[in-house]
């Protein structure tokens, strides 16, 4: 494992020498652009590039434009590249979504704020949650060129066709992103309708499904079984249906709702402007929901150290309070597990965990956590509650169906907790004991206030489970009570390793 993380710090660090090395051959070639000269000499380079690696004109053209964008736009994250931070493709993540900034001292603030927040926060990066944290610091920035790029985009919206020569052909259309989703779901819904003995793949599955929602014509299972069971609606009743029942979940400030500057998150999607929050948020069919329970009194308010930044800083602005709002450093507590089930929590308390999480917490998995299962990150101890972990926002979080599986099933010990600075922080051991950072950001990095709220297991503790034996001989604990004594004792075990850590870590 050491290897082959130090394999993935040796790729980055290829990568940003021959981004050095691109840069050098373009200063020797194309160093006059008057006189009608630069597309020649341009093209000398990109010549030379592609001829040596043996790729295609457009790849080397592609690789001189990112490092001349590197060099002169991002110089500070192109140091992330060399030091193994991130890998080439997360290095295009942020090329791509900081191309729209013009101004030389916006993108040089963009880049110094990009380089910090990589170098200082633990964990992993992924591209969804690369690109999250980049759009809103682009939008901190400069909000009126992602306005005004919003505005471009729908104006470019449109629908177009391309034939291949193999008798098939593409359909693209671009729309809005909550229509997106709609459409999308519309097509699954009618796909997921067949047999399962049909033969074809779900992609095929969805494409006959989409050519039959265009058309209105009818949507068949292709099993050829007489027995078939299935029932295929009207695709005109799908497409009524969906539109009246799919969810498209957004996050935002309760400012920004009301007009303040921010930004929002759509589920499948990632960040968006304060705009496109409330053109959302004006749809007749919208539902707005407060991530707290309206109806359920907190129990208690704490005081904490402050963990969010009320002046400009890598932190989004705190959402102004009301005259009866608790103050920015108290934290309020609500309750997360149901009163007749410990285990399960409160409706609330899912919907805040996934809220908080936005994705699945699995490193590189990129599930939207609304999708995905809550776990108990320490093991919920059915046998004897009382040693098992809490049902609580602080010890529950997001996993993809096949992680939930892996970790109910597999030897692997994973543990969430907050750092010196507040952030919630994942980490995933293999059963030889190699440490895997999780994620690098959640919601909270993009909405500071969701740090304030706390759900937490009521202190009535739970009904002691009866047990009945024939003699005096104790049970036998089975394999599950055995595998979460064993994850107890080793997150205890490593427990003040991590402390130390912490107060005193190693040089970077």
């Amino acid at each position: 494992m050491e290897r082959l993380r130090a394999i993935r710090h040796g790729e980055s660090f290829l990568a940003w020498c021959r981004y050095e090395s691109i840069v050098t051959v373009y200063d020797q070639l194309v160093i006059d652009t008057s006189g009608g000269f630069f597309i020649d000499r341009y093209s000398e380079m990109v010549t030379r590039l592609c001829r040596e690696a043996a790729i295609t004109r457009y790849q080397a053209d592609q690789w001189v434009g990112e490092a001349l964008a590197l060099r002169d736009r991002l110089p500070k994250v192109l140091t992330t590249l060399r030091d193994g931070i991130l890998s080439r493709q997360l290095i295009q993540t942020v090329i791509s979504r900081t191309d729209l900034i013009s101004d030389a001292a916006t993108i040089a603030d963009l880049d110094t704020e990009i380089e910090s927040i990589l170098r200082h926060r633990t964990g992993a990066w992924t591209r969804v949650k690369l690109r999250d944290m980049v759009d809103r610091l682009v939008f901190r920035h400069d909000p009126d060129a992602v306005r005004e790029r919003r505005r471009e985009a729908l104006d470019k919206r449109g629908m177009w066709i391309e034939n291949f020569t193999d008798g098939t052909g593409e359909i693209t259309g671009v729309m809005a992103a909550e229509n997106i989703r709609i459409a999308a779901k519309a097509v699954k819904a009618l796909a997921d309708t067949v047999c399962a003995h049909d033969g074809r793949n779900r992609n095929q599955r969805n494409s006959d499904a989409m050519f039959a929602l265009l058309t209105g014509t009818v949507f068949d299972c292709q099993c050829r079984r007489e027995q078939c069971a299935a029932e295929i609606p009207d695709p005109a009743k799908v497409v009524r249906s969906v539109s009246t029942e799919a969810v498209i979940h957004v996050v935002t400030d309760a400012a920004t709702l009301a007009g303040a500057p921010g930004i929002g998150w759509v589920d499948g999607h990632g960040i968006v402007s304060d705009e496109h929050v409330r053109d959302l948020a004006e749809r007749p069919d919208a539902t707005i929901t407060p991530v707290t329970p309206v109806r359920t009194a907190p129990t208690r308010v704490v005081a904490v150290r402050p963990t969010t930044k009320t002046s400009d800083g890598p932190d989004s602005p705190v959402e102004p309070r009301s005259a009866d709002a608790p103050p920015a450093d108290m934290v309020i507590v609500f309750p997360g597990a149901q009163s007749a089930d410990p285990y399960r929590p409160t409706a609330a308390c899912s919907d805040f965990v996934r809220v908080r999480d936005g994705y699945c917490t699995e490193p590189g998995c990129r599930c939207s956590a609304f999708d995905a299962d809550l776990d108990h990150v320490t093991e919920y101890d059915r046998t004897n509650p009382t040693q098992g972990g809490s049902t609580s926002s602080e010890n529950l979080n997001a996993k993809c169906r096949f992680g939930h599986l892996h970790k109910t099933f597999g030897d692997w010990v994973d543990v969430q907790y907050r750092d010196d600075d507040g952030r919630l922080v994942t980490e995933y051991r293999t059963p030889e004991g190699f440490v895997i950072p999780g994620d690098a950001e959640n919601l909270e990095d993009s909405f500071p206030n969701l740090r304030r709220i706390r759900y937490e297991q009521p202190p009535q503790a739970p009904p002691t489970p009866r047990v009945i034996a024939g003699d005096d001989t104790p049970p036998t604990p089975n394999r599950l009570a055995q595998k979460h004594a064993r994850r107890r004792a080793e997150r205890a075990r490593n427990k003040p390793q991590r402390l130390a850590d912490q107060a005193d870590p190693p040089p970077f």
